[in-house]
Formats: C-alpha cells, structure tokens, sequence
C-alpha cells in the first residue's frame, strides 16, 4: 500500500466505489456502478468490516500532495495508481470538466511528464463495461513541451472524444453484496 497523505480522508468523494470493479466472494459490483454499501456524502455502510481491497485501494489523489480541487468528485478525474511501479500515471476521466481546463492540471500533468512519467487516459463506458484507455503522453508531448495549455486541452478533448466512442467491452462482473 502507498503511504497516504497526513490529514487527508475520501470526505464525501465516493467516486472509486462507482468507478472500481470489484470481483470478491464478499462483494461484486461492475464497473461504472456505485456500490450498495456506499453512503450518500461519503462512507460505506460496511465501513469496519469491508473488503480488504477497498481497505487498500485508494485513489493518487489520498498519495500525492495535490489541491483539494483534485479530488475525484470535484474535479471528475480519478489518478489511478495502477501502472505507477512502471512509470505511468492513469488519469481515469469520469466526466470533462471546466477542471480540464485548468492551469492546475495542465501543470502537473506538464510536471509527471518532465519527471519521465507516462500519461494514460481513460474514459468510463457503460455501467458494467471496461473503461477504455490511451497511453497520451507522445499525443500531449507538443503542447506540454510548447506550454501551451490551450493546445493541450485541445487535443484532450479530442482524445476524450475518441475514447468515448471506444467499442467497450463487458467486465464480466455479476452483482452480488455478501459482507458480514
């Protein structure tokens, strides 16, 4: 498990208990789907008994120093920690935002790629589908390395475009809730 950041809980932000599939004895949801223990403004109904998976799992933005505006309910985006070992950041994008827009996110985006991280970009399909996913960081590379954050969210908006008419594939997960 990556070290989390002091002081720093999920708050109200639920988002990885819809976006994460989870294939468990205890617990199975499909991607895309909130899941049944979630509490509306945050938590889990099962919170002191829950799975080890969702005791482990969290999100980049609980990891890596960021603005409160990163938090995956606020900003719409999830920083998956999937792919860190090998040098890439996944920034799962549940929904364009004005946050997309922003100097904030071209600047770390700009910062993991200068730092040699790779960027991939995922959008969610429907709800029980794989989400689809692009390595981002040669398509990016021009606008980060002009500084251009008009031109990036350009061609981010165009990849979004593309990966959401993606022929998403079912995950295969069927629903069950068993915690005790």
């Amino acid at each position: 498990m990556l070290p989390l950041v002091p002081d720093r809980t999920c708050g109200g932000c639920t988002e990885c208990c819809r976006a994460i599939p989870l294939s468990l004895p205890e617990l199975s949801k499909p991607t895309g789907r909130l899941c049944a223990y979630a509490v509306e403004d945050g938590g889990c109904s099962v919170h002191a008994i829950r799975p080890e998976a969702c005791r482990t799992w969290f999100c980049l933005w609980r990891v890596v120093e960021l603005p409160e505006s990163w938090r995956p309910d606020r900003s719409g985006v999830i920083l998956r920690p999937d792919g860190l070992i090998e040098g890439r950041i996944t920034l799962h994008i549940e929904r364009p935002s004005e946050f997309l827009g922003g100097d904030g996110f071209f600047l770390a985006v700009s910062q993991w790629m200068a730092d040699g991280l790779h960027i991939a970009i995922s959008v969610p399909g429907p709800v029980g589908t794989v989400p689809a996913i692009a390595d981002a960081t040669d398509y990016l590379r021009r606008a980060v390395e002009a500084g251009d954050p008009a031109g990036f969210l350009a061609l981010l908006l165009r990849l979004l475009d593309s990966l959401s008419r993606h022929d998403f594939e079912p995950d295969g997960v069927v629903e069950h809730y068993a915690v005790k």
